[in-house]
């Protein structure tokens, strides 16, 4: 008759624990894995946000605005003591402004989800010491649709029975976050002055409430 063998107890204890070890180790890290994502997600939208922001701001100054007179958008007739007696928007050169800015736009983008970004992990502890310590995360953008391109306008005081006028360029872009593991969406909304002008005595009703958008 064969006898079964006994493991001696020792020899049982010594593949119970590691094996429990490894599977605590395991667990652990799955949990702050799913603690830690929604926090790396935050990161990286938020740093993300800046670089897409500061992109399409330096391509508008750089390409778009030096080259915008507001004459070039409002022309505006005077009679011979100097006031205004007509304002006529020029819907023919705004309309180009804003198909210039689009493409700048979207090239701008475009140049930053070429480059390699990475936050450091450090920066999920919301410390400001350990924020810049840590592996690095890498991090990519990809620019998502189409890019929303307006005109819009305010007025404010400019002294006495003075009113001054200024154009500004909008312009809203939604960018994909991709992390390893995790992608995430923002909405890029910026504007930039385009141009302005000094009204004396009353506005004329032509430039009031000036909108233009292309979707």
């Amino acid at each position: 008759m064969l006898r079964r063998r006994r493991l001696p107890p020792g020899s049982l204890l010594s593949f119970v624990i590691p094996v429990l070890v490894i599977l605590l180790l395991v667990e652990g890290l799955l949990l702050v894995e799913r603690k830690a994502r929604p926090a790396i997600l935050a990161a990286a939208v938020m740093q993300c946000d800046g670089i897409a922001t500061r992109a399409i701001n330096r391509a508008l100054l750089e390409k778009v605005v030096p080259d915008v007179n507001y004459r070039d958008l409002i022309i505006v007739e005077k009679d011979a003591a100097g006031a205004v007696v007509m304002a006529q928007i020029n819907t023919i050169e705004i309309n180009r402004i804003i198909a210039i800015t689009t493409l700048a736009s979207l090239e701008a983008l475009t140049g930053v989800s070429e480059q390699d970004l990475r936050i450091p992990l450090g920066i999920i502890t919301n410390s400001y010491l350990l924020a810049p310590y840590g592996p690095k995360i890498r991090v990519r953008l990809k620019p998502m649709g189409r890019v929303n391109t307006a005109i819009t306008d305010s007025f404010e005081a400019a002294g006495i029975n003075q009113t001054r006028h200024k154009i500004y360029l909008e312009v809203t872009a939604e960018v994909q976050v991709i992390v390893p593991l995790i992608t995430g969406s923002v909405k890029v909304l910026t504007a930039v002055p385009l141009a302005d002008t000094i009204y004396i005595g009353e506005v004329p009703e032509t430039v009031v409430n000036l909108y233009f958008s292309a979707e």
